[in-house]
This record gives C-alpha cells, sequence and structure tokens, in this order.
C-alpha cells in the first residue's frame, strides 16, 4: 500500500511538537507509503496554533521549523477551490474542501466536528490510531 494522500488536522501536528511520538507517522512518510497533503489555510493554521503562548511551553521554536521543513519536503501543497460548507465547526470545512480538492484517501484528526462525519467524497475521515492500524494491517 503505497502513495496513500493522506491530511493531518493541526491538532495532531501540536501533539506530535508536544510528544514527538508519531514515530509510525515518520516510518510511513519515510517508506513512500503516505503523501502529506496540505494547503496554505492548513500551514497558516498550524503556525497561528504554534504562537499561541499556553502551547510554547511544551515545545522550541526550532522544532516548529524542522517539522515546517518536514512539510515542505514531503507535503504537496494544494490550492482549495471547493467550497463544501458540511461541517458543523464552520471553521472547520476548510479540511473538507481540501479533502476534496487534493483526492486526499484519509483526513486524520482527533476533532468530532470532522470525525462524526466519517467521509467526505472519495476521503475516509478517521483517528491516528484507526489510520496506523490501516496502513499497518495493509501494507
Amino acid at each position: 500500500m503505497k502513495n496513500k494522500r493522506v491530511i493531518l488536522d493541526t491538532n495532531l501536528w501540536i501533539s506530535y511538537l508536544i510528544t514527538n511520538s508519531f514515530t509510525e507517522i515518520d516510518e510511513f512518510i519515510q517508506d513512500g507509503i503516505i503523501i502529506l497533503v496540505f494547503s496554505e489555510e492548513l500551514l497558516d493554521e498550524f503556525i497561528e496554533v504554534a504562537k499561541r503562548p499556553k502551547l510554547r511551553k511544551f515545545f522550541a521554536t526550532k522544532d516548529v521549523e524542522s517539522l515546517l521543513t518536514t512539510f515542505n519536503e514531503f507535503a504537496e501543497l494544494i490550492a482549495i477551490e471547493s467550497q463544501i460548507d458540511v461541517c458543523r465547526d464552520k471553521k472547520d470545512n476548510f479540511l473538507l474542501n481540501l479533502a476534496i480538492d487534493g483526492k486526499a484517501d484519509y483526513l486524520v484528526t482527533g476533532d468530532k466536528d470532522l470525525l462524526v462525519l466519517k467521509k467526505i467524497d472519495k476521503t475516509h475521515i478517521l483517528t491516528y490510531r484507526e489510520l496506523v492500524e490501516k496502513l499497518k494491517g495493509n501494507s
């Protein structure tokens, strides 16, 4: 199972910065099992959240810069054109639009407002653990 197109929500990137414990994702990226799908909107949200004072005490600026380098190297940047408006939390609709325009296989999140949808177009919406189980079970 190669080249699965995956969007990781901001909450997962922040968790990664705090815990540095997503070794499976690192392996999936290095092995070409997943391709990260990003947009300017997701990048902007990540940077804005990472700058919040209550989170800054958990990781260094160099950690954010290192993660941004990873995005640059391993992510495909997609320009969002779709205008889907189905999420009960309207500010999350950009992720659904990214899923459609980026032809993502998976949108990975811990956000219940997104998880309740289960699927948008051809994109399955699931948790980090579900993604790891799915990819390990099929690789």
